[in-house]
C-alpha cells in the first residue's frame, strides 16, 4: 500500500513539467507534476485518453479549438487522438492518468 501527500509530493519536484510517477492501475499510469513556466507544446496520443485533474491553482488548456480554464478541483478527460495544448500561465498541481 502506498500512502502520501500530493501537496508535498509536488512541492519536492525538481522542475515543471517533469512528472513523477504514484503508481499504477491496470495499463494506466498515475502522475504528479508541477505545474508552471511556458506551458506544453501541442501533442497528441493516438492510443489512449489522457485524464488531466487539477489538485491546485490553475492550467489554461486548448483542446483542438475549444480553450476552458480548469482550477482546482477540475479535470477535463482528452480524447485518444485529440490535438491538445498548455499556454504559459499555468501554475499548481497537477494529476495525469494515461498509458505512456
Amino acid at each position: 500500500m502506498s500512502h502520501g501527500n500530493l501537496a508535498m509530493l509536488a512541492a519536492d519536484l525538481p522542475a515543471v513539467w517533469r512528472s513523477t510517477l504514484l503508481g499504477s492501475v491496470g495499463n494506466a499510469n498515475i502522475k504528479l507534476i508541477k505545474m508552471g513556466g511556458e506551458g506544453i507544446p501541442e501533442e497528441s496520443h493516438a492510443e489512449f485518453d489522457e485524464l488531466l485533474v487539477v489538485i491546485d491553482g490553475e492550467m489554461p488548456l486548448i483542446v483542438g479549438d475549444k480553450t476552458v480554464l480548469l482550477s482546482a478541483g477540475d479535470y477535463y478527460l482528452i480524447p485518444a487522438g485529440a490535438t491538445h495544448r498548455v499556454p504559459p500561465g499555468s501554475y499548481g498541481t497537477l494529476l495525469l492518468v494515461d498509458r505512456e
